[in-house]
C-alpha cells in the first residue's frame, strides 16, 4: 500500500489537491478504476490518473478534469503498459 498526497487539479472534481490517497497493488484492473503510475516521459515522476480504456493490454489514462489542458495524460504521451501501473486507488 502507498499513500499519495495529490498535488495538481488533473482529477477535479473527484480529487482535490491535499488530499490523501491509498493505492495498493491489484492486478485485476479495469476502466473506470484510478491509478497511480510512473509518467511515461518524467523520470521519477508518478501521476494519479483514471483508466479510460485497455487495448491490447495497454492503458489509455485520463484526467477527470473537463478541462483539456489541466491533465498530462494519454492524451499527452500516449498509452502506458502494465508495468506502469504502481497501484489502483483504495475505496474509503
Amino acid at each position: 500500500m502507498v499513500k499519495v498526497v495529490i498535488n495538481g487539479d488533473s482529477m477535479l472534481p473527484t480529487l482535490k489537491p491535499g488530499d490523501i490517497i491509498k493505492f495498493s497493488v491489484d492486478k485485476s484492473l479495469k476502466e473506470g478504476d484510478v491509478v497511480l503510475a510512473f509518467h511515461p516521459l518524467r523520470e521519477n515522476m508518478k501521476i494519479v490518473k483514471r483508466i479510460k480504456s485497455i487495448v491490447k493490454g495497454r492503458f489509455f489514462l485520463e484526467g477527470d478534469n473537463p478541462d483539456p489542458l489541466a491533465s498530462d495524460d494519454s492524451h499527452n504521451f500516449g498509452t502506458v503498459s502494465f508495468d506502469s501501473i504502481i497501484g489502483k486507488m483504495e475505496h474509503s
